[in-house]
Formats: structure tokens, C-alpha cells, sequence
């Protein structure tokens, strides 16, 4: 009878500790997701939801920040007098994009949003992004607008100094339009290229 009794408690404390551990790999399996393990770029575990908004082109017509028709976008905030960051993110863009067969590049968009709508008119970017590559995407709108998208997208803008301060990553939002990755400003051509390559396909 002690025997028995024995091996059903062991059998519960068996049970229960598989039941934790299950309940403990459910909690985290978030945290080891590793979908995007082999990208380039640094994953969100888990990815963020995209936000969209309408702004302005650089023809003055409406245009929204995410494209439904586009299987990867590459998104990334700056101003046009940006002396260092901006240009150095945008020029890897544009060798990264024109890399890509023509097949990747139709379902790849890239869209620069400014930071400085007092000075950049959709005149003055549209001509901005258009020397990187004639098919980036320039948007510009009010300020309370795109007040409303820095925040979403975690971008910073220091009003105390007359340089314009913001966040300087590039992001990577997928047919879902979920960021995924991220990439610093500095990111290499050849390391967009082969992460478009694989999502834009």
C-alpha cells in the first residue's frame, strides 16, 4: 500500500512539474522566436505593429506611410539639411535597392518621413530622396501630424536646440505591416540587400 501510494504522489509531482514547464515554455516562446534569427538586421521579438498615417508627397498629393501592395518597406526618419546620418542611411538604401533584380524591387518601397516640416516642403524632399533614388517615397505634413507618427514609431525630436534630434533607425515592415527588423544608420548595402532579398521576394 506505502508502494502505491508512493507512486501515484510521484506520478502527480511528475505531472505537475511538466505542466510548469510547459506553462513556462508558452510564456517565453515569444522571447526565442528566432523567424528572423538569420536576418541582417536586429529582430523585434515580438514584432510591433505598424502604424499608418496619412501625410504628403513630394507631388503634394496624399500618400500614406504604409503601402498594403508592397511586401516589404524600409522606413526611415530624417530632414534634409541632416549632415551625417540621413545621407549615410539613404545612400546604403538606394545601392541596396538598385542591387536588387527588378522582380524584388517592384514588391520593395523605400519612404523617408521628415523630422523638420518647417523647412521641408514635399518639393524640397521629394527632390532630397530623389538623389538617392528616383523611386523613394519623400512624405511631409503638418506638424501636428507627424507629431502623431514620431510617436509611433518612437522617434524623439529635441525642440531645446536648434539641431534637429530623432531617432535614427531603419525599419523593416513586412507584407503585414509589422516592423520586424531594425537597422542603425550606418547599416551596410550588402547587408539590406540580402535581408530584402529574402523578404521581398
Amino acid at each position: 500500500m506505502g508502494v502505491s501510494v508512493r507512486r501515484v504522489a510521484l506520478s502527480i509531482a511528475v505531472a505537475l512539474c511538466l505542466a510548469a514547464l510547459g506553462l513556462v515554455l508558452l510564456l517565453h516562446r515569444g522571447d526565442d522566436d528566432d523567424t528572423y534569427a538569420g536576418y541582417n538586421g536586429t529582430p523585434l521579438r515580438p514584432p510591433k505593429v505598424a502604424a499608418d498615417f496619412a501625410l504628403t508627397d513630394g507631388s503634394g498629393r496624399a500618400a500614406r506611410v504604409l503601402d498594403g501592395t508592397k511586401t516589404l518597406e524600409f522606413l526611415f526618419f530624417g530632414y534634409t539639411h541632416c549632415p551625417d546620418e540621413c545621407p549615410l542611411a539613404l545612400a546604403s538604401l538606394g545601392r541596396a535597392y538598385r542591387s536588387l533584380p527588378p522582380a524584388q524591387r517592384a514588391h520593395l518601397r523605400v519612404v523617408f518621413v521628415t523630422v523638420d516640416p518647417a523647412h521641408d516642403t514635399p518639393a524640397v524632399v521629394q527632390r532630397y530622396v530623389a538623389g538617392f533614388d528616383p523611386h523613394f517615397v519623400g512624405l511631409t505634413g503638418t506638424s501636428a501630424t507627424l507629431r502623431r507618427v514620431w510617436a509611433a514609431y518612437g522617434v524623439t525630436i529635441d525642440a531645446r536646440t536648434k539641431e534637429i534630434g530623432h531617432g535614427d533607425a531603419i525599419y523593416a515592415i513586412d507584407a503585414t505591416q509589422h516592423v520586424i527588423l531594425v537597422y542603425p544608420p550606418d547599416a551596410q548595402a550588402t547587408s539590406l540587400a540580402a535581408d530584402a532579398g529574402k523578404l521581398a521576394g
